[in-house]
């Protein structure tokens, strides 16, 4: 069995359609397809279709499911829920997934597109520190109009990595 990387991320916000428009406009995303289009009663999902599979639960409805594709990186895969959720702002201290990073070539241009389309912008840009250090390697967070927490990172400069390391880190190609 060989694990060969992360295909999708999965997230649920509270409205798919502002979601994939800040996903495409901010972050230059394009959408793949839609399972269940936003607003077509047809195509939503009932819960107890879903509980065997995944554990959703059956009294709640998918209204909305789209995947889009991220430059040359992972998937993400969008999900509009009933009873919806409420946008929670996510931060590092949260169990679980609680951010994604996307790599940027300049990261000032990045930050002020995020900022231009609703996000708000943490302090920074920052240089990395410890193994990830170099020249120009520099990181900065924001989060999104609908809680979503996003690391952008510059790395172009060599990471230094721990003695036994087996591998390097993946960087999306250009």
């Amino acid at each position: 069995m060989t694990f060969r990387g992360i295909e999708h991320i999965g997230i649920t916000v509270s409205h798919l359609g502002e979601a994939e428009r800040f996903f495409i406009d901010a972050l230059d995303a394009s959408v793949l397809y839609r399972i269940v289009p936003p607003g077509n009663a047809d195509k939503t999902v009932n819960g107890d279709q879903m509980t065997p599979l995944n554990g959703f639960p059956p009294e709640m409805q998918v209204t909305g499911l789209a995947m889009l594709r991220l430059g040359n990186g992972s998937n993400v895969e969008l999900f509009e829920t009933r009873p919806g959720v409420t946008d929670q702002p996510g931060n590092i201290s949260q169990p679980g997934l609680n951010h994604i990073s996307v790599y940027v070539e300049d990261i000032v241009q990045a930050g002020e597109r995020l900022r231009q389309h609703g996000a708000t912008m943490f302090d920074g840009p920052s240089n990395c520190f410890a193994q990830e250090e170099g020249a120009g390697n520099q990181t900065w967070f924001c989060r999104t109009p609908f809680g979503l927490l996003i690391e952008m990172i510059a790395l172009p400069s060599p990471l230094h990595y721990d003695e036994g390391a087996r591998a390097t880190r993946w960087i999306p190609s250009r």
